[in-house]
């Protein structure tokens, strides 16, 4: 589908000087609606995720692995809970975040607010995929650590350094999953504000 913004702006270079010129005032609506709607996506997207992430925590608070292996040790437990409440605390953090950036877009009143709105929720998507994945590598760490810790006799074949490395791999693996995924989601709304930003910064010169 081709973008409305874009044929409107090929029509507007191929007008004749007879023809009435679209001003900055008719294009600046345009820029803000899209922005607006892409902010909101932006939230609707975070809480989806939260909502998938509190389903993920409670399917699997209680879940077992077979075997020997004890997953029931009470520092495990009490890290579970406290990276629950930390990573529920940061997702309401940025829900927030990005609610405040919709309000703050949707009645901006001004192409050069506009711009810095646009400028401060793509900062904001930036830290909040930072924040996930540095949460993410902690609880794997940690995790892992806590289950080795309670678990010797299971892991004492096993040299320390291979733990390590095999941890350290999968740890990577993933991240980089959650990462694209990520980058790819938020990315492209991003990319649509970058546009916008672009197209509002040469109305203002």
């Amino acid at each position: 589908m081709v973008d409305e913004l874009e044929l409107l702006k090929k029509q507007w270079q191929k007008q004749d000087e007879t023809l009435p010129k679209l001003s900055k005032e008719d294009i600046y609506p345009m820029l803000l609606k899209k922005s607006s709607s892409v902010v909101k996506w932006i939230f609707i997207i975070s809480m989806i995720e939260f909502s998938f992430w509190m389903i993920i925590s409670l399917l699997f608070r209680d879940f077992q692995f077979g075997g020997d292996l004890k997953l029931e040790s009470e520092n495990l437990r009490n890290f579970e809970t406290i990276f629950l409440i930390v990573h529920i605390a940061v997702l309401l953090f940025f829900i927030t975040k990005f609610y405040i950036n919709f309000k703050k877009i949707a009645s901006t009143d001004s192409a050069r607010k506009l711009m810095k709105n646009i400028l401060n929720t793509r900062k904001t998507v930036k830290y909040y995929i930072y924040s996930s994945m540095t949460l993410f590598v902690i609880a794997a760490v940690f995790t892992t650590a806590l289950i080795v810790d309670g678990n010797p006799e299971a892991f004492e074949e096993i040299n320390k350094t291979v733990l390590i490395l095999i941890t350290a791999i999968l740890t990577i693996m993933i991240t980089g999953i959650f990462w694209l995924v990520y980058s790819k989601i938020y990315g492209i709304l991003t990319k649509r504000l970058d546009r916008n930003y672009k197209e509002l910064k040469k109305m203002e010169v």
